[in-house]
């Protein structure tokens, strides 16, 4: 044989092995694909068990108002690469014209005509492929619907439908409370901020091995834990609208406000309004948790601590006398001016007025002689510290900045972190260190709470539908921020202020109010321009038996009049918060008429829903008359008592919504098929779609609020 027809022969053999074993497999494709019955019971038993996300946990307020909830929207698939239609077609071609008829109703508002359903489904049966039935997701009402339709009522295994589930976040209360609440990263479901990233585990519950047929058709879901926060709907609403009308009327860059409970430190509001760069002047958003999140300079409020440092050593004593002269002094080239320099000065004050009148000079002064000329400065600081200043909050939302109080043994270049010879004057009335508002609120608290430091809380408990399953209890992070005889004096200071110094504009003659004015300069351009201030107030109420402790934290974006912020402005937002809050408490106000015998004026009353404004009637021991039998009320002050006259809404038209509240009038256009857009916070001053025209359902009111 020579060379030539070995080659070929060899090619041949080659050729003939490789046919064989091409056979041999489509052979075994074959067989496992239509003949194979263990191979089919074991990947329709893989495909039956899959890993299911629990639908996220719902977030309340601790008065039972729904703040944050997820609701599960769903995808629908039709694949035609499952065995059963490779086995047959028949399914498929007897019914495939009724599926189209029927999707095409069910989804008539994305505009697919039956025609276009039957030739998509042609299509992806001839190329074995699959096909997504709708562009939105869809609820489970619909879903219900989608099941019941030709071909896909057989399930995933004969019907070939799949269905993947989604869970769509919904907050109900819209912006209130945003940023503490938090947010959710979109496709993996996990909290990125707020309440919803501390608590994200809690929140989103366990995986676990489901029957995802039985899952489909049996419509279970599995839910992860509920948080109840101590969140008080009603003072986090009000303390909202306070600050935004503050900031619209001021004009203000931003505004924080916080209100706690002095004795258990739990945050009943947390209010962080920013202005839109991008909107107009009145359009403010919950754009940064500046509670936790911002650091600063606290300005004058620092001023409390400063004093208590010296008081608690025993170096100064509230009658002894400071000489503030014209209100300007130097200390080693550091310039240090009173607030009514420009008029005079104070002259001579006793430190209880230095401190209520928020003399710099005075407070300068003070650490001077005490601390800086002795050289004890880390004593000054080691009472800051065992205050602790030194610390953050402890409140339970991550990312809490941790506070800047500087000490001698800082010597790096960057100004910001070095100590230098006139740090404890600038720190005894509140630069060149810095606190979030939620810190400088969690030292005054302790001064109401006699002397005991409480971590600030968010969460009241955690349920696992209704079972309780943890209880967040009070923890105590100091029991003696200072001495009793120095806490003693610390009240006297801080009521001095409301009596007779910076904040006596917010004096009453209701209930006492203790607390601190601040206003610090804004860094603008690396320098501190003193026309662009922060204008803060901390305090707590009612003084002589504290229950409530607040803070107030406005930054001015424009200088000076006429849209000055200062601490002045500041304490008034606080009084107008606790004036609501005192007014709504019914225990504090029936003490109120107790010891004093005062009758108080019935406050100005809004229309709205029935059991509401009874139940408030009630709980204010308001006098009134039995009102008529009506789900809506338009009350009204008649001599000395409250009258009320029956609201009667046409269903067919839109009501005048002016004078309601918020809340009442989006439960109102709600119910009568109409879309609320809320703006602004309050009670209703406008309204886009006009009182007494006929109603389209679905149509958007947009309701502006103030």
């Amino acid at each position: 044989m020579d060379i030539k027809q070995d080659i070929v022969l060899r090619v041949s053999i080659i050729y003939i092995l490789v046919f064989i074993f091409g056979i041999g497999v489509a052979a075994k494709i074959v067989h496992i694909q239509f003949f194979d019955e263990n191979i089919e019971k074991y990947t329709k038993n893989n495909e039956k068990t899959a890993i299911q996300k629990p639908l996220r946990g719902d977030i309340f307020s601790q008065d039972d108002k729904l703040l944050a909830c997820s609701v599960p929207e769903y995808v629908v698939y039709f694949d035609y690469r499952i065995p059963a239609f490779a086995k047959s077609d028949t399914l498929f071609k007897n019914h495939v014209e009724e599926l189209a008829t029927g999707l095409a109703k069910i989804f008539a508002d994305e505009g697919k005509s039956r025609h276009q359903y039957l030739k998509e489904l042609h299509s992806i049966a001839q190329k074995k492929s699959f096909l997504r039935l709708h562009r939105k997701p869809i609820d489970y009402t619909t879903l219900q619907k989608v099941k019941k339709l030709p071909i896909l009522k057989y399930g995933p295994y004969k019907g070939g439908i799949i269905i993947d589930t989604y869970n769509s976040r919904v907050y109900p209360y819209g912006n209130l409370a945003r940023r503490t609440i938090g947010l959710i990263r979109k496709g993996t479901f996990h909290g990125t901020t707020g309440l919803e990233l501390y608590y994200d585990e809690k929140l989103s519950g366990g995986e676990k091995p489901v029957d995802v047929s039985k899952q489909s058709f049996s419509g279970e879901v599995l839910k992860g834990y509920d948080i109840i926060t101590t969140i008080h709907s009603e003072i986090q609403s009000l303390t909202t609208e306070e600050l935004h009308n503050a900031l619209i009327k001021h004009k203000a860059k931003w505004g924080c406000a916080i209100v706690m409970e002095v004795e258990t430190g739990e945050v009943l509001a947390i209010s962080n309004l920013t202005r839109s760069v991008n909107q107009s002047d009145t359009t403010y958003m919950e754009l940064i948790n500046y509670a936790v999140d911002y650091r600063s300079d606290p300005g004058s409020t620092m001023k409390l601590p400063t004093l208590l440092a010296a008081l608690e050593d025993g170096l100064v004593d509230l009658d002894d006398s400071i000489q503030t002269g014209n209100g300007k002094t130097r200390f080693y080239g550091l310039d240090v001016i009173d607030w009514n320099f420009y008029t005079g000065g104070f002259g001579k004050l006793s430190v209880k007025d230095v401190f209520a009148q928020s003399s710099n000079v005075g407070m300068a002064k003070i650490i001077h002689a005490h601390y800086l000329h002795p050289n004890k400065e880390w004593d000054f600081v080691a009472r800051l510290q065992t205050m602790g200043l030194n610390k953050i909050s402890g409140i339970d939302l991550s990312k809490e900045r941790k506070p800047l109080v500087k000490d001698p043994s800082m010597t790096t270049d960057n100004d910001k972190l070095k100590w230098y010879k006139t740090t404890p004057i600038s720190m005894a009335y509140g630069y060149e260190i810095e606190l979030t508002p939620m810190q400088m609120l969690t030292f005054y608290n302790a001064i109401a709470n006699d002397g005991v430091m409480v971590q600030p809380h968010l969460l009241k408990y955690i349920k696992n539908g209704p079972h309780i399953v943890h209880t967040n209890e009070t923890k105590i992070t100091n029991n003696n921020v200072v001495s009793s005889s120095t806490l003693k004096k610390a009240h006297i200071l801080l009521k001095e202020v409301v009596t007779t110094g910076t904040a006596k504009s917010i004096q009453n003659d209701y209930y006492s109010i203790a607390g601190k004015t601040g206003t610090a300069q804004t860094i603008v351009g690396n320098r501190y321009n003193d026309k662009i201030l922060r204008g803060s107030f901390c305090g707590y109420f009612p003084a002589d038996k504290p229950k409530y402790s607040c803070i107030i934290v406005m930054q001015s974006e424009l200088p000076y009049k006429p849209y000055k912020v200062s601490g002045t402005t500041a304490a008034k937002v606080f009084r107008k918060i606790s004036d609501r809050i005192y007014f709504s408490d019914h225990e504090l106000r029936n003490q109120l008429v107790a010891d004093t015998g005062n009758v108080l004026k019935i406050p100005h009353i809004s229309k709205g829903y029935t059991p509401n404004l009874v139940k408030a009637f009630s709980l204010l021991n308001l006098p009134t008359s039995k009102p008529p039998l009506s789900n809506w009320l338009n009350p009204y002050i008649n001599h000395d008592s409250i009258v009320s006259r029956a609201l009667i809404f046409d269903k067919e038209t839109v009501p005048n919504l002016r004078g309601m509240s918020g809340k009442d009038a989006v439960y109102l256009v709600e119910n009568i098929g109409l879309r609320a857009n809320i703006k602004g916070f309050g009670h209703v001053y406008a309204q886009s779609i006009p009182a007494g025209k006929r109603i389209k359902q679905g149509e958007t009111i947009v309701l502006e609020l103030k």
